[in-house]
């Protein structure tokens, strides 16, 4: 046995029988409680969920025009990966927040900066658009980019209640559990 592994296995010492006590658990890794709060002031998590917000707008917009054609053109499947590739990330995005804060304040925002950015790229007037607005000669000529361009824009608005939900379903259960209270420590049997 080398003088590491003897160090090592000195370290560790069995965990007491019974209901352990923070005084009986010296030398042994106690699991830190989960803060009640955010760790950063209310300002600097709102201003990273606005430039988050924009920045997965630009990257969404810019990723939805990828699309799968299986078949024909004006007759195949369509599958917009890319615009369910942005909704993902916005969605990783929003519980991301919203559990950080511990809030539902800053996945709004985000959400919102997102949807906005989205929305502006939608309405963009020009000949360069990234996104394909919805018209029945557009659909006719161009199936799949218009179906991707509303599959990112309304699941934008879609994918931030969807996650706004997540958020308020997991602080309430953080909320159940911690309020449950630990049963009185007495003699064991």
């Amino acid at each position: 046995m080398t003088s590491q592994q003897s160090s090592h296995q000195a370290h560790q010492q069995p965990l007491p029988a019974g209901d352990p006590n923070p005084a009986s658990l010296h030398g042994v890794q106690q699991q830190r409680p989960r803060p009640e709060g955010p760790m950063l002031p209310r300002a600097v998590i709102l201003g990273i969920s606005l430039f988050c917000g924009v920045v997965l707008g630009i990257l969404g917009t810019l990723l939805h025009g990828s699309i799968w054609m299986i078949g024909e053109v004006d007759s195949g499947l369509v599958i917009p990966w890319g615009a369910a590739l942005g909704l993902l990330i916005l969605l990783l995005g929003l519980v991301w927040v919203g559990t950080t804060s511990r809030s539902l304040a800053e996945p709004t925002l985000m959400g919102t900066a997102t949807f906005t950015v989205a929305t502006i790229a939608y309405l963009w007037p020009g000949p360069d658009q990234l996104v394909v607005p919805y018209s029945p000669v557009a659909f006719e000529t161009l199936p799949g980019p218009v179906i991707a361009s509303l599959v990112w824009w309304l699941g934008c608005a879609v994918t931030t209640i969807i996650g706004m939900l997540i958020v308020k379903w997991v602080l309430v259960a953080d909320a159940a559990r911690s309020s449950r209270k630990p049963p009185a420590a007495g003699p064991v049997d």
